[in-house]
């Protein structure tokens, strides 16, 4: 049975995500740089101990297909705006880096950027069904700091560097489960405004958290305690929200998280080619583009058929399941 925390939980991360790249000035996005681990803790917390060849077939068809088929009509479609706004000589001189290693440079199609992570989680939860396999998981926190203090630049080594990092997060995720934690607490009100708080001061002082980069900030070591915070603020959001009119909205986001992640930026950017200067707008009129892009999520995911949603996002898995 699905539970409304977990997907409220889910839709919010995914609003707050697309708050990321809507062009919103680094000084604003880093407060929500941190979401990412909050993330990893539900996926963590869904894990279901399955044989070693079923969970790798889950991962491939669940997670990689997508990521190749979206990444791939993304590519082609920024070829296509490209032919108009001339923003780069070549097109696809990223492309195999990309579905090889997950790397991702900053002058990756941007329409793509945002698919990075779903490389990244497949390669994550690989790392994690061999660490139950081998019942080494009590060493996960340890590879995680080391490589958040070791590494802070995005290598083309499958995504490591950063997987370590954000792994103790599944662990502890999947560890809450086993303790009983059902993602309900108590006085979510206090924890928000206590969590929201500390939030706004850390992060202040460490600055933005770029994941993709492997660089957690001007202090790596404290954005563990920014992610826990962000992590109590989502999960207490999320027990506010439940069972209020709202609740509905970010529910649907938290269903079509796949499809949300992989077009929040493709959709609203075909229109791009009707402004004379793309980048000038999106730096100047930040904020419309985030209810834009919010606005056009919202619209397909609630009224375009589920099947269609699930082929645009390459969960032909589901869909045939569901069929």
């Amino acid at each position: 049975m699905r539970i409304k925390e977990i997907d409220i939980a889910k839709g919010f991360l995914m609003v707050l995500i697309i708050f990321a790249h809507s062009y919103a000035p680094e000084r604003y996005v880093s407060y929500v740089s941190n979401v990412l681990a909050s993330f990893m803790f539900i996926s963590g917390f869904l894990f279901k101990e399955e044989s070693f060849s079923l969970k790798l077939k889950k991962i491939f068809f669940n997670i990689l297909v997508p990521f190749y088929f979206m990444t791939t009509i993304g590519y082609f479609l920024y070829f296509a705006i490209n032919k108009v706004l001339h923003l780069t000589t070549d097109v696809f001189s990223t492309f195999f880096d990309f579905i090889i290693f997950g790397y991702a440079p900053i002058d990756i199609p941007v329409n793509v950027l945002p698919l990075w992570y779903l490389y990244m989680f497949s390669i994550a939860e690989i790392c994690f069904v061999i660490s139950v396999r081998l019942k080494v998981t009590y060493l996960i926190p340890l590879f995680s700091i080391l490589s958040t203090i070791l590494v802070n630049v995005q290598t083309k080594f499958f995504k490591l560097e950063v997987v370590f990092h954000g792994l103790v997060w599944f662990y502890l995720g999947w560890l809450f489960k086993r303790k009983g934690f059902n993602f309900k607490v108590k006085k979510p009100l206090l924890l928000l405004g206590i969590s929201g708080f500390l939030i706004f001061l850390l992060t202040g002082l460490n600055g933005f958290n770029d994941w993709r980069e492997a660089n957690y900030g001007n202090y790596p070591l404290i954005s563990y305690v920014v992610e826990f915070f962000t992590l109590i603020f989502v999960i207490s959001f999320s027990n506010l929200v439940v069972s209020r009119k709202i609740e509905g909205f970010f529910m649907l986001f938290g269903k079509f998280t796949l499809f949300v992640l992989g077009y929040h930026i493709v959709i609203p950017g075909l229109f791009m080619p009707l402004i004379k200067d793309p980048l000038l707008f999106l730096e100047k009129f930040w904020l419309l583009n985030y209810f834009i892009m919010v606005s056009f999520m919202y619209l397909i995911i609630r009224f375009v058929p589920k099947r269609s949603l699930y082929f645009l996002s390459g969960q032909f898995y589901i869909k045939k399941a569901s069929g």
